[in-house]
């Protein structure tokens, strides 16, 4: 019999890293990458659920206190074991959650999905509220010219493209940069290899897009990946950005269901 249990119940959540790998794989993940993810997305377990059969993990859902999206709380995972699929698991975890969320003052909880698992999601009652891609290129200069730890300024109104900031401060000092540019400026989170571009910001509405990401470039080495995300797919640039060498690594789409039955 399979029980679902409250994340403050199970206890250390970073132990669900070995069931996440088997589930997803572990692909290029850095050590530690699973407690990273967990204090990045600011996972609460009184809002978060794991489902046990004896002392064994058959699922879990994780869901993140996210100031700055005010009354949404957002999913930092899914995962059902492949013995447990098709047996209503999932959503069994989803609403386990969504009640805990709605019990906590939340009025709707949202998750990223993968192109191959929105069905999924929209099956259980979520709506696309937002389509999003990654874009994957490389540094154009003869070495590394970005300093972590730096201190970055407030944010400023009008991103390119925007992760929630609570990523960015929830990340190592150490493991993040701020640059300026002459066309902008942008706030970089390290990611084993690449840099990720988790905020970008022009210096004017005239700044042109393609300049300021190759002046960003320039200050990587041709062997360091840049990772600009989330990117918006309908975003007017895109097309200049693909041009000059980026290539979409993935896409997602954000959805959102509400905590009220």
């Amino acid at each position: 019999m399979i029980e679902l249990v409250g994340g403050e119940q199970f206890g250390d959540l970073g132990r669900l890293q070995g069931v996440a790998e088997s589930i997803f794989g572990r692909g290029q993940r850095q050590p530690g990458w699973f407690r990273r993810k967990l204090t990045r997305a600011g996972v609460d377990p009184a809002l978060s659920a794991v489902a046990m059969r004896g002392a064994e993990v058959q699922g879990y859902v994780l869901l993140g206190r996210v100031p700055s999206l005010g009354s949404v709380a957002r999913g930092a995972g899914v995962g059902v074991v492949a013995a447990a699929r098709g047996s209503g698991l999932g959503r069994a975890l989803l609403d386990f959650v969504s009640a805990r969320a709605r019990a906590a003052g939340f009025a709707s909880v949202q998750f990223l999905a993968e192109p191959q698992r929105l069905d999924w999601y929209q099956r259980q009652g979520f709506v696309v509220v937002d389509a999003q891609l990654s874009l994957l290129g490389f540094g154009l200069g003869s070495g590394e010219r970005v300093t972590t730890g730096a201190a970055a300024p407030s944010l400023a109104a009008t991103p390119l493209w925007s992760w929630f900031p609570e990523a960015w401060e929830r990340t190592p000092v150490e493991e993040r940069a701020f640059v300026e540019l002459a066309l902008g400026r942008a706030w970089l989170t390290r990611e084993g290899r690449a840099w990720l571009a988790q905020r970008v910001e022009p210096r004017s509405a005239d700044s042109s897009v393609p300049q300021l990401i190759t002046s960003l470039r320039a200050r990587l080495a041709t062997t360091t990946p840049l990772v600009l995300y989330p990117c918006g797919a309908d975003a007017a640039w895109l097309g200049a950005l693909l041009a000059s060498g980026f290539e979409v690594a993935q896409r997602s789409h954000v959805v959102r269901r509400s905590t009220h039955p």
